[in-house]
């Protein structure tokens, strides 16, 4: 019985190391979405859809699921295999520095919506005020607090998506090295992305 229960053991061991990758990716997703349907139901995604007048959020939003669809996908491909050639090493490497680079210009998208929530806040708030009453403070006080607020948005955005798709890449980056090292082939291990 002791036997069986160790083959048994054995061949999950296996299965689960060759799916690792992709198995970490589901997980990842699974959090992601879950998280995301919290944040709905919070009404958060509403409020960033009224306030982000830019909608660089969304664009964001977009792109970060394109590329962890695509991130799944490639983790599919990859744990599929058990032996890779130096072209699909090669070929795999360059898919994942497009991500990388893609999962920095998130950060980047992030930045721009600040720099134009706060260009909006300070525009717009004290345009037109000829006298200072409160009802007119008031107001470019409302002003204010939309520029910033999607300011904020944006940037949490960028940091958040992008964070969490490196964090696959990453993954990604270091199972792809060991697939190929014990293939016998030369890793890109010295080169950051």
């Amino acid at each position: 019985m002791a036997c069986l229960l160790s083959t048994g053991t054995n061949k999950m061991r296996k299965f689960v190391g060759k799916w690792r990758l992709f198995l970490r990716w589901w997980l990842l997703l699974m959090l992601i979405s879950v998280g995301g349907y919290l944040l709905g139901l919070g009404g958060l995604l509403a409020a960033v859809f009224t306030v982000d007048f830019t909608k660089i959020c969304f664009l964001i939003y977009a792109i970060f699921a394109i590329f962890l669809i695509r991130g799944g996908v490639l983790s599919y491909k990859l744990s599929k295999k058990g032996f890779i050639t130096e072209e699909e090493y090669a070929e795999f490497c360059d898919k994942s520095e497009l991500a990388w680079f893609v999962s920095e210009k998130m950060l980047t998208l992030g930045m721009i919506g600040t720099v134009l929530g706060f260009i909006f806040m300070l525009g717009t708030s004290f345009a037109g005020l000829s006298t200072l009453t409160i009802p007119l403070l008031q107001a470019a006080l409302l002003k204010m607090s939309a520029g910033a607020s999607a300011a904020l948005y944006t940037t949490a955005s960028g940091l958040i998506c992008g964070l969490l798709l490196q964090i696959h890449l990453f993954d990604f980056s270091q199972y792809l090295d060991r697939l190929a090292e014990s293939c016998g082939h030369k890793v890109k291990s010295d080169e950051t992305p």
